[in-house]
């Protein structure tokens, strides 16, 4: 027992304690690297997002997907409020009411109403001075729109943040109930005239719960709504499409049989394949020859929307034309994901594309289909 004494066990006890700082040393070392790319892996303003071009000649996807279109949408989303640092209606801001009902608790969705929140806090509460585009009447009142109804959809109720944005948006409505400073330069649907803003707003007011709406400001802004809606009758049938949505939930604003009125004519512009074409739904004044517009086939925006339009007048999903309307959607979905359709103004980035995923998207749900 004498040769294992404090002799030879005092040198063991010095390599480990050796071994021991060296190994210590070494962690503390890659620490801050391992920190490093966990963070950069994981947050999402650092992801590399390419939605890819909107192209006309992309393949045809082989077998219909939701999951795939929603994928699509995620990425667009993000890529835009990376590139652009605003909420535009075509991308971002449909993508908050589609990703609201098919996938609330998602990354995405979570990711785009963080950004929405960020991007009115901006203007609405930090008083920053609009430049361009970012800030001005119609990015704020679409936003607010937007994520208030993606508010209720996702965790049923307003945040702080929405109820502020909803406050500041009555105070810029004009007095005859519309926002007359809406951008019209042009592209239909959103920025031709002035019959969007105030119908989106309809929408979003009919999710509005009953202690918001019965505020000073949101009745009055309410009261304002109807009264501009009902002296501004709609003039096409994207008109009466978002009519017929804010009706849904905003009861009284359109009498039964006018809807049912509406509905039947929206359905009369059913093409024979199925689809339906923006410039027949009226998207503003199509900006091409007479000729190549009667030229134009089915396009996925205005089909996905007529679709679910008609769904939000009570339309039954076994009937035979939205039948056909889905059926034209399904083969019509591109690799992506997405569903291409030209731009009703001129051929360029196609943005309208986007859009027609988001109501597409919105269409397939509106009919039952799942995840």
């Amino acid at each position: 027992m004498a040769i294992m004494g404090p002799m030879l066990f005092q040198p063991r006890l010095l390599m480990f304690s050796m071994l021991l700082a060296t190994m210590l040393m070494a962690t503390m070392l890659l620490a801050p690297l391992v920190a490093s790319t966990s963070q950069e892996v994981s947050t999402p303003s650092q992801e590399a997002s390419t939605a890819g071009a909107n192209r006309s000649d992309e393949p045809l996807i082989g077998q219909f997907s939701l999951q795939r279109a929603l994928s699509f949408s995620d990425t667009a989303s993000l890529q835009w409020q990376q590139q652009r640092d605003c909420v535009t209606c075509h991308t971002n801001g449909l993508y908050l009411v589609a990703a609201a009902r098919v996938a609330p608790a998602s990354v995405g969705n979570r990711r785009a109403r963080q950004f929405a929140r960020g991007y009115l806090k901006r203007y609405v509460v930090e008083k920053q001075k609009p430049s361009g585009p970012r800030g001005a009447v119609e990015g704020l009142v679409a936003t607010t729109c937007f994520l208030a109804i993606s508010d209720i959809r996702s965790d049923g109720k307003l945040s702080t943040e929405t109820r502020k944005a909803l406050d500041h948006m009555w105070s810029l409505q004009d007095e005859d109930g519309g926002w007359s400073a809406w951008l019209k330069c042009g592209w239909p649907p959103f920025e031709s005239d002035d019959h969007f803003g105030v119908t989106l707003a309809a929408v979003a007011a009919g999710v509005l719960p009953q202690s918001y709406r019965e505020t000073d400001g949101a009745a009055a802004g309410i009261q304002r709504l109807r009264g501009w809606l009902r002296d501004h009758p709609p003039r096409n049938l994207h008109h009466k499409g978002m009519m017929l949505w804010a009706a849904s939930g905003l009861v009284g604003l359109v009498e039964d049989e006018t809807q049912q009125k509406w509905s039947r004519e929206l359905l009369a512009a059913q093409r024979p394949d199925g689809g339906w074409r923006l410039v027949d739904v009226g998207a503003g004044k199509w900006k091409r020859s007479e000729e190549i517009a009667e030229k134009l086939p089915s396009d996925a925006y205005a089909t996905a929307f007529s679709i679910f339009a008609l769904r939000q007048a009570g339309i039954a999903v076994d009937q035979t034309q939205l039948q056909r309307g889905l059926q034209w959607l399904r083969s019509s979905q591109r690799e992506s994901g997405r569903w291409f359709s030209r731009s009703p103004k001129r051929d360029g980035k196609h943005y309208i594309s986007h859009a027609a995923t988001m109501f597409a998207i919105l269409a397939f749900h509106s009919c039952g289909e799942e995840l």
